[in-house]
């Protein structure tokens, strides 16, 4: 699902990104393929730790949290950062390639999660699923080890 959404993403923005940087039109597949890869490890990685609140902030129509702009700064960082390591683009062009993808990175993201009630991670699930293979458990298991965590804490 992701890739369907990075397909999206470069039809939305490719034209834009190739306009502000004179990146040659036949590099945006690889381009859109680091933004891809970065956003599911990113965003993986959160899922995978427990930080189902963070990602379900991340991606939905209420302010950011301070876990969330961290989430989202992570995955900047390390758009730009495989721009120029893999591809070898200047800092600058990479820069400007995510401050114009990750926002609307987001906004397609957010889109997809909204069609839910705030509490359904299931679309979050669909996307970033190949991490979580019977996914939902995996989600669901990291958000009662959080809640009933909490619980048993010493005060």
């Amino acid at each position: 699902m992701i890739e369907s959404i990075i397909n999206s993403l470069k039809s939305e923005v490719g034209s834009q990104i190739t306009g502000q940087t004179n990146l040659p039109a036949g590099s945006l597949d690889k381009v859109f393929s680091i933004i891809g890869d970065v956003t599911k490890k990113e965003v993986t990685g959160q899922l995978k730790s427990g930080n189902l609140s963070t990602v379900m902030n991340l991606f939905s129509n209420k302010t950011n949290n301070s876990g969330a702009n961290s989430l989202q700064t992570s995955i900047t960082t390390g758009i730009v950062s495989n721009l120029v390591s893999k591809l070898g683009l200047s800092q600058q062009v990479s820069n400007t390639i995510a401050q114009i993808a990750v926002p609307a990175l987001m906004n397609l993201i957010t889109k997809k999660n909204s069609t839910t009630p705030d509490d359904d991670p299931s679309p979050l699930n669909d996307i970033f699923g190949s991490i979580t293979k019977g996914s939902t458990g995996n989600i669901v298991g990291g958000l009662a080890k959080n809640v009933l965590g909490g619980l048993f804490k010493k005060k």
